[in-house]
């Protein structure tokens, strides 16, 4: 400890201030895009944060957490993020918790930003109560997600008849998340959350007239919950959805979407598309399509087919810059496009 001070003394390298100076949010608020990474022992489904101790007991002294949490967001352009793991006592409790009942609160809800596992990142910031509870059980370990699902609709932040389908034990495959810029647009590609619900519906009613009936096969002009939770709730393996996603992180629009869903009597997956009229012939139908593609080999899948009218021209060539031989069957109006993964196209 001496040598540390010593190397301290009238180093002018170094500027050395108490923590009344360093933890002050105002100060911590200057730096332009400042992000603060904490770390979390547990947080509750409304977004409360212990940070310093476990039930009943004091784990450390008063910590900085929230002073960093405060000058981040204070800060132009930046943010804050809260990371734990998401379990404890090797595996057999979760951290993510119905209710933080008989322990501190270092953060209260109102301070959180993003809250990341290694099952995903969550940005909660604005959220709901039943928002942020479908975010945090999401991102929890998948063996605590039923009972976190259980104890959310008793304690009301979750309506009675919600569900979670299959996406209550998927695992998010992150590998499948990509970044890229388009047309000087950051686009997000990612595979869906069950958080994204609200943002899928809205992207449905945003599509065209012609574009719905092309998705849809007939005219719709209401797209209820259920349906964007059917898109938004899926397993990762048998059910995938891919979006296509334009603007802040937690708070981004839908600019397209990709899905397969797969027919466990053939082993083959059907395919469809929906691309907002913005964001059309801009290569994001390529970009869903081969995401797609990615995952169903992995996963054992035969091939895909895909359902479409023979004026949609579109899906047809989007279907056919897959790699592989393509059929088409005509049925009147209809058209069936089918590949097999097995038989790529010769060169």
């Amino acid at each position: 400890m001496r040598s540390f001070y010593e190397f301290l003394n009238d180093n002018p390298a170094i500027e050395f201030h108490p923590s009344d100076y360093v933890n002050d949010p105002a100060l911590i608020a200057r730096h332009n895009k400042m992000v603060a990474m904490n770390v979390a022992m547990t947080v509750d489904l409304t977004g409360q944060v212990a940070a310093d101790a476990l039930p009943h007991n004091q784990f450390s002294g008063v910590t900085g957490v929230l002073d960093f949490i405060r000058g981040a967001s204070l800060s132009s352009g930046g943010k804050s993020i809260l990371m734990l793991p998401s379990t404890a006592q090797q595996g057999k409790k979760s951290r993510i918790v119905p209710f933080l009942g008989d322990t501190a609160v270092v953060v209260p809800r109102s301070d959180v930003q993003h809250v990341v596992t290694e099952y995903g990142a969550v940005n909660l910031f604005g959220k709901s109560l039943q928002e942020r509870a479908m975010g945090l059980i999401s991102i929890a370990h998948p063996q605590f997600r039923e009972e976190l699902f259980f104890q959310a609709k008793k304690m009301g932040l979750l309506s009675t008849e919600r569900t979670l389908h299959e996406s209550i034990h998927g695992v998010y495959p992150m590998h499948l998340e990509e970044v890229l810029e388009i047309n000087d647009q950051q686009v997000t590609v990612r595979p869906a959350k069950p958080v994204d619900a609200r943002r899928i519906q809205e992207h449905f009613y945003s599509l065209d007239k012609e574009d719905v009936v092309a998705r849809f096969f007939h005219e719709k002009r209401s797209f209820d919950k259920d349906e964007a939770e059917e898109v938004s709730q899926v397993d990762y393996v048998k059910d995938l959805t891919i979006l296509a996603v334009v603007g802040e992180f937690g708070f981004g629009q839908v600019a397209g979407i990709g899905e397969y869903l797969l027919d466990t009597a053939t082993n083959y997956a059907e395919i469809a598309f929906s691309i907002s009229k913005p964001y059309q012939k801009m290569g994001l139908g390529k970009v869903l399509l081969h995401k797609l593609e990615s995952a169903a080999r992995a996963h054992g899948i035969a091939g895909f087919f895909a359902y479409t009218s023979a004026q949609n021209q579109g899906m047809i060539r989007l279907f056919k810059r897959l790699p592989y031989k393509v059929t088409t069957a005509f049925d009147g109006d209809m058209v069936t496009l089918k590949c097999n993964f097995s038989e790529p196209l010769q060169k």
